[in-house]
């Protein structure tokens, strides 16, 4: 089984990184929902890759189809749930009185 890319809590909260020129270089909250989204992709793909090999039998172990399912799921239900807080967020500015 190939190892799954974890979303990393440093990307979530857009944590500013060093370059090599000791820099200050911050990830912007777009670039940072872009990762999270590229990896949330890769994974289902990973999973419908497996699941595939699986269903024509190259593959005998069911328990890491089941475990990246698994993983791919909760990414996507993670993944969703932004999605509506940023919903939720976007409709509280727009009742804003200014």
């Amino acid at each position: 089984m190939t190892a799954l890319n974890a979303i990393d809590a440093n990307q979530i909260t857009g944590v500013l990184n060093q370059n090599t020129d000791n820099k200050t270089m911050g990830y912007g909250f777009q670039d940072t929902l872009n990762s999270i989204i590229s990896q949330v992709n890769e994974q289902l793909q990973e999973t419908d890759r497996m699941t595939q090999e699986f269903a024509m039998g190259k593959s005998e172990s069911l328990h890491d189809v089941m475990l990246t399912t698994e993983k791919s799921g909760i990414s996507l239900r993670f993944l969703l749930e932004i999605r509506a807080k940023l919903l939720e967020a976007y409709q509280e500015i727009m009742r804003m009185n200014f």
